[in-house]
């Protein structure tokens, strides 16, 4: 870059780079790698992120845990490679995905005690020591700080947060009205939509009531979301993410497995409302994502596919294995001026 062009110019151009480029630039001199190191750099490169989606696949062929990354655009829907899967990470069998935001990918190491931030684009992870306990977790970056955090919940519903930059977890109140000590975190995928988290619970006490329980990443805030009458006691609920909104999937049968397609039309208000937009027959397979134009990626049978709602057409993504699971990101530079450990307090 022209040495005409002043400094500060030359960090708001670079801010527009992909991470790939800004790793190389990083080579040219000390002040760039400096500023490129810097966590404002780092924030304002996250928050004017426009490069394309990535779906990360991981599944299981020939008894190994398996990782790669698909470009998520109609013109180089099969580009894939294999990300560098983080060390603590790739001996294990089955690390939990616990969700993706901000470019993060968070795995939960039960055997280890770990909760791992990774980060494809840069080949870099983050192991958080997690405390002893039986918890559930959720994950997600706060879009104000681009400060990733951890919420664990113990099985009496208290709730503490931990948030990467202070290294220490702290109480938080799950201020929901009225409070319920019934409310259970059932298994389950959550979804990270402008800066909420939202999650399926279920309350025992009232024959499996399921509702969405939302967490605002920058206020601390739980919100509580009502599902349409005849969802709340359905048994077999998953959640998702369609086109930056929040989907509730239904699995039931019907002479053979169907699967209603239900889009929240206000996230984290609890006055949303829910409209079912399609039912897919799911015979052998399961939803276990959606790409960024709308088709559905199943898995099951052995194979990865993908489905498009209009059409009906399927096709394969030339993937072969079991227990798939899919995390939608984009490039980022977060975790670059992290150290690889972190022990939690």
């Amino acid at each position: 870059m022209s040495a005409c062009i002043p400094f500060e110019i030359q960090g708001e151009i670079m801010k527009k780079f992909p991470v790939k480029s800004l790793i190389r630039f990083r080579s040219v001199s000390k002040p760039w790698k400096s500023l490129i190191n810097s966590s404002e750099f780092i924030t304002d490169h996250s928050i004017n992120q426009t490069q394309p989606h990535h779906l990360l696949i991981k599944y299981t062929a020939y008894s190994k845990d398996r990782y790669v990354s698909i470009v998520d655009d109609d013109s180089s829907r099969h580009h894939k490679f294999s990300p560098a899967v983080p060390s603590t990470v790739k001996p294990l069998w089955h690390p939990s995905v616990l969700g993706c935001s901000h470019g993060l990918v968070s795995l939960l190491v039960r055997s280890k005690g770990l909760i791992v931030f990774w980060n494809p684009s840069i080949r870099k992870s983050v192991d958080i020591v997690l405390p002893d306990g039986n918890y559930a977790f959720v994950f997600g970056v706060c879009p104000k700080t681009i400060d990733p955090k951890i919420v664990k919940f113990s099985p009496t519903n208290e709730a503490e947060v931990f948030t990467l930059s202070s290294g220490a977890w702290r109480s938080i109140s799950m201020n929901l009205r009225p409070p319920h000590e019934s409310l259970r975190f059932r298994a389950g995928n959550t979804v990270v939509i402008d800066g909420v988290i939202h999650r399926i619970n279920y309350d025992y006490e009232f024959e499996c009531h399921h509702r969405i329980i939302t967490y605002d990443l920058t206020s601390d805030e739980f919100e509580e979301v009502d599902l349409p009458d005849g969802l709340q006691s359905r048994k077999n609920l998953d959640i998702s993410k369609l086109k930056e909104s929040v989907v509730v999937l239904e699995y039931y049968y019907a002479m053979e497995q169907v699967c209603d397609i239900w889009m929240m039309r206000k996230n984290g208000v609890q006055q949303s409302s829910f409209t079912k937009l399609f039912s897919v027959n799911v015979v052998l397979h399961s939803i276990i994502g959606f790409r960024k134009n709308g088709q559905l990626i199943l898995g099951g049978g052995g194979e990865l596919k993908v489905y498009e709602p209009g059409s009906e057409h399927m096709n394969s993504l030339g993937i072969y294995g079991w227990h798939f699971k899919v995390a939608s990101y984009t490039e980022s530079l977060l975790l670059l001026n992290h150290p690889a450990v972190t022990k939690t307090t």
